[in-house]
């Protein structure tokens, strides 16, 4: 799929405008980021070398990346699966039959 894609504007101006204010009001969300705090603040506390704690940074960030990249993905598929469902083209069978029966 294109990135200029009308589907991929959409994601663009759900995922980083929106979003932001579902994030800050969601519970489970706030204490998943409490919850980094404190382990962030634990690897500050560790001393680490500037070597290791990029390392760190990297692995954490590569991870952060792959699960963002997953979630858009997943708000692809399932707005492209609801404008299927739509144009009729995810209907099973024996119901694209029942309706075209009415």
């Amino acid at each position: 799929m294109e990135k200029d894609s009308a589907l991929y504007q959409l994601m663009d101006t759900r995922m980083h405008s929106v979003m932001n204010g579902i994030v800050s009001s969601d519970g489970e969300y706030q204490a998943i980021l409490r919850k980094s705090d404190i382990y962030s603040g634990e690897l500050d506390r560790m001393d680490l070398s500037k070597e290791i704690r990029l390392l760190i940074d990297r692995y954490v960030s590569e991870q952060n990346a792959l699960g963002s990249r997953f979630g858009m993905l997943a708000y692809l598929l399932g707005f492209s699966d609801c404008k299927a469902m739509f144009l009729g083209k995810c209907l099973p069978t024996e119901a694209k039959e029942m309706t075209s029966e009415l």
